[in-house]
């Protein structure tokens, strides 16, 4: 029985086929009858994709290092490398439910990343140049799908029927920055289809569909799409005029550095083009990593905790923001919030794995011919333009799978550089590897048990997620259908079963205070502040509470608490004040009352605090 062991032909394809179709699904992944209708139901799909892969790609990692390239070991080590980082930081992690399942509403915790990690890691071992065009269909398939969907919901025709107050075209992703920029990275598959395809009815076809899917991009209203299609176009354009001419290429890749130019310093609001391509939410941005090197700096080796920037992002706030008072949960960008949240142990992987598939891809396309060269050029725009974007997006899981599955392909195909270079894409295989797929058809079918047993263990972790959100959703949507005593011993059961879920318990505290129950609730918010001591709402929630019933000495300790986690906040300042006089500690109150006339002289909150103290 052999099982570590090369993967036949048929099994590789259908590991290929697992990634691709885990790829589409997690972007197209929504459920309206979920609380999180988006991004629980990705995490979800792109967690049992990722582990039915592992499961059966199994007999191929075990027999990496046998049968892999130089460049491939490379790579699956620095995989490796992150996912023990990424073990380590979650374990580091103070609030384990958050580390394991990510922020609420984000989804980008340890099960996401562990899943992706995977994707990329059996994408090395299954693709190759020729596969590769089944990476680029997929991809356009799902752009093509996501910007139909964008049609729909611009013409008011959405069949989900989303309650959007601003920018309609959400489509499966949840945010029109999101739409963006999946759609700006499926255009350059869909482009370099269009140039590839031999047949002029596909040609017209490809076309179509990229005027489609730039005119729903455009209409998104954010560009983060459109850089990265610009890249990948450009890059396509330039090899494409190489392969014509040597001069041709040289005059076009010219024309882009003249070209590229003003448009990347129009996008930091620098020359003529900034009216047009400027946008304001860069600077919320410049706010947001100025937090995160902040947390850095203070946890520079395991950071706050993975998916934890939300809970530090106050305390580490600017004081004078562009917005000011805006918070947020995450970094957007993904190179800060992983530096901010995991630190030196997980940032400096993903760094060098990054630029190591960077290399390694642009030496494969430096040095293949033909249209072999043209297709590495589509992978490289891809590739290019994910990372590119990623400066200035959040990880957002129908967006960031593609990323993994991209690298995954862009590293299988450096396996073939000695065949690139004269024009072929045969299959490289040494002795061991042959002897491994000859008796592979007899192999215990231990991929298959193992791929199987990996699902069911997703199951059991996330189906109880899925089950808290869909009732969540009944308890906020359907409140009217029972009695006050019904829906309090409703949130008290709930409650009662989600003992270490934080964000599910600040979910069911705030519905209880909806109701008017006090008492109940602060049963909530005492084990939320137990799970999570720097939690900002089970704080707000404990001081508010508390200072509703005139109990204004147990508000303090929590007021207290926030003074730290939201240093500027004045109107929680003023509240401590108040609380200190009640108990009649008047110098503890001078002391808040200094910190906002030293924070914001002479502002209506240091005029309010000094007539506290008057009076």
């Amino acid at each position: 029985m052999r099982i570590a062991r090369a993967l036949s032909e048929a099994e590789a394809k259908q590991v290929q086929t697992l990634i691709l179709l885990g790829g589409v699904f997690t972007t197209l992944a929504i459920w309206t009858k979920f609380e999180d209708p988006i991004n629980l139901p990705k995490m979800f799909v792109l967690v049992l994709f990722g582990a039915a892969v592992l499961g059966l790609a199994l007999p191929a990692f075990l027999s990496a290092y046998r049968l892999t390239s130089g460049y491939q070991r490379i790579a699956l080590g620095l995989v490796g490398i992150f996912v023990i980082g990424l073990l380590i930081t979650t374990i580091a992690t103070d609030v384990k439910y958050t580390a394991f399942f990510g922020e609420y509403h984000r989804n980008n915790g340890a099960f996401s990343y562990f899943a992706m990690a995977s994707l990329l890691g059996a994408g090395i071992l299954v693709f190759n140049l020729k596969s590769s065009e089944r990476f680029m269909k997929f991809l356009a398939g799902s752009g093509l799908f996501v910007a139909s969907y964008g049609f729909l919901q611009g013409a008011g025709k959405d069949p989900v029927g989303w309650v959007i107050n601003y920018n309609p075209y959400i489509t499966t992703l949840g945010n029109p920055n999101f739409t963006s920029g999946f759609l700006g990275l499926a255009a350059v598959a869909i482009l370099y289809l269009s140039i590839d395809a031999k047949n002029i009815k596909f040609q017209l076809i490809y076309t179509v569909g990229l005027v489609c899917n730039l005119y729903i991009l455009w209409r998104s209203g954010s560009i983060q799409g459109l850089f990265g299609f610009a890249i990948g176009a450009t890059l396509i354009a330039i090899v494409k005029l190489w392969t014509i001419k040597k001069r041709y290429g040289q005059i076009g890749l010219l024309l882009a550095a003249i070209a590229g130019t003003p448009v990347v310093l129009a996008i930091l609001n620098i020359g003529p083009l900034a009216s047009k391509l400027y946008q304001g939410t860069l600077q919320n941005r410049f706010d947001y990593w100025s937090a995160a090197l902040g947390m850095f700096k203070d946890h520079p080796i395991f950071g706050v905790g993975i998916d934890r920037f939300g809970e530090y992002y106050r305390q580490y706030a600017v004081q004078n923001q562009y917005v000011q008072g805006q918070i947020t949960d995450n970094a957007h960008s993904v190179y800060m919030q992983l530096l901010a949240t995991g630190g030196l142990i997980l940032f400096l992987p993903y760094l060098f794995l990054v630029l190591f598939i960077t290399f390694i891809g642009l030496k494969t396309l430096f040095k293949a011919h033909g249209k072999d060269k043209l297709k590495i050029s589509g992978l490289m725009g891809i590739w290019l333009g994910t990372i590119s974007v990623n400066i200035v997006t959040i990880d957002n899981l129908g967006v960031g799978v593609w990323f993994w599955i991209t690298g995954g392909v862009v590293v299988s195909i450096s396996l073939r550089n000695s065949q690139l270079v004269s024009g072929s894409d045969s299959k490289v295989t040494t002795k061991a590897n042959k002897r491994a797929v000859k008796h592979s058809d007899n192999a215990f079918p231990i991929s298959y048990v193992s791929s199987f047993l990996l699902s069911v263990l997703v199951l059991i972790l996330l189906v109880p997620a899925l089950g808290k959100s869909s009732t969540l959703f009944n308890l906020k949507n359907n409140a009217g259908s029972y009695n006050t005593q019904t829906y309090l011993a409703a949130l008290d059961s709930e409650s009662k079963n989600a003992q270490n879920d934080p964000q599910y318990l600040i979910q069911l505290a705030n519905l209880a205070l909806k109701q008017n129950a006090a008492n109940e609730a602060f049963v909530m918010i005492n084990q939320i502040n137990k799970i999570d001591s720097r939690s900002y709402n089970g704080n707000y929630f404990g001081a508010a509470v508390n200072e509703a019933f005139n109990k204004r000495a147990e508000a303090v300790k929590y007021r207290e608490a926030l003074l730290v986690l939201d240093p500027w906040n004045t109107t929680s300042q003023i509240e401590l004040i108040r609380n200190y006089l009640a108990i009649g500690d008047k110098a503890s109150a001078q002391e808040v009352a200094a910190l906002i006339k030293r924070n914001y002289p002479g502002s209506q909150a240091d005029i309010d605090a000094s007539a506290l103290l008057v009076g």
